[in-house]
């Protein structure tokens, strides 16, 4: 876990650095979803919980104020402090996300939008969206205040391409007294959404946000490889384009690459 450690540690120093540009932080947001979908899974007794898509929700004043994260006792973010490792089961058993704050100064977690079910390390449901996973949960038992923590590293990383979006229904989201909807704005488009797997399931079964499906992902994807590895052609990424998402359209690459 000192991979893990390490990063959040560094997000809780940026925060506490009222010089930081948000970039940095969006950057952090980026490496700690891919660490999660790569290497930790939630075990809560005989059932595991394996991530495919996570969407993260951090909030401190004066450095990150993302109010997209839940309101209560005007608290932002009241469940998701000094939890790390916990889950946040939200009311109604309408989602979970995992916690990953260590201070009570900030709030920090991800919400567990895709994710498939085992049961004995045997797959039990291969795909789960947001409302499954809490379901499976409480049939399960688990109460809404259920304090274990449940993080933990795999047995063996995963070696796979982690995939770039916004979060989901964040534009649909009404303006508040304490959240304008400029300010939501410099928010709901931020590509801080990781995934997996996009090649074994489908654009539809993500459901993804408007104008960000699969084949945005790749698109963003081939234009950071792009950067990487400036000698590549437009036909070789094209190429690429084709063994990562199969189903794919290439609406999306011409757009950004041309012909």
């Amino acid at each position: 876990m000192k991979k893990l450690e390490s990063m959040i540690k560094e997000l809780e120093e940026i925060l506490q650095n009222n010089s930081h540009k948000n970039d940095v932080i969006i950057q952090l947001l980026q490496k700690i979803g891919a660490e999660l979908l790569t290497n930790y899974e939630i075990r809560v007794n005989d059932l595991t919980i394996e991530l495919l898509r996570v969407e993260p929700y951090l909030y401190q004043e004066g450095s990150f104020e993302d109010k997209f994260i839940h309101l209560e006792d005007d608290v932002y973010g009241k469940h998701q402090r000094n939890r790390r490792g916990k889950l946040y089961i939200h009311k109604g058993f309408s989602g979970v996300d995992i916690v990953l704050s260590t201070d009570d100064r900030y709030a920090f977690s991800f919400l567990i939008k895709n994710s498939r079910a085992l049961i004995n390390n045997q797959i039990v449901v291969p795909f789960l969206k947001q409302y499954g996973i809490a379901e499976i949960l409480k049939k399960h038992g688990i109460p809404l205040d259920y304090n274990e923590c449940v993080l933990y590293q795999k047995e063996k990383p995963i070696d796979c391409i982690v995939f770039k979006t916004v979060r989901n229904g964040l534009s649909k989201i009404a303006e508040r007294s304490d959240f304008t909807k400029q300010e939501q704005a410099k928010y709901s488009h931020l590509l801080i959404s990781s995934f997996i797997e996009l090649k074994e399931h489908t654009s539809r079964q993500y459901n993804f946000e408007t104008g960000y499906g699969g084949d945005k992902a790749v698109v963003i994807y081939l234009k950071e490889y792009k950067v990487l590895h400036p000698e590549v052609s437009i036909a070789e990424l094209d190429e690429m384009r084709k063994k990562i998402y199969p189903n794919g359209s290439k609406t999306e690459f011409k757009k950004e690459f041309g012909e």
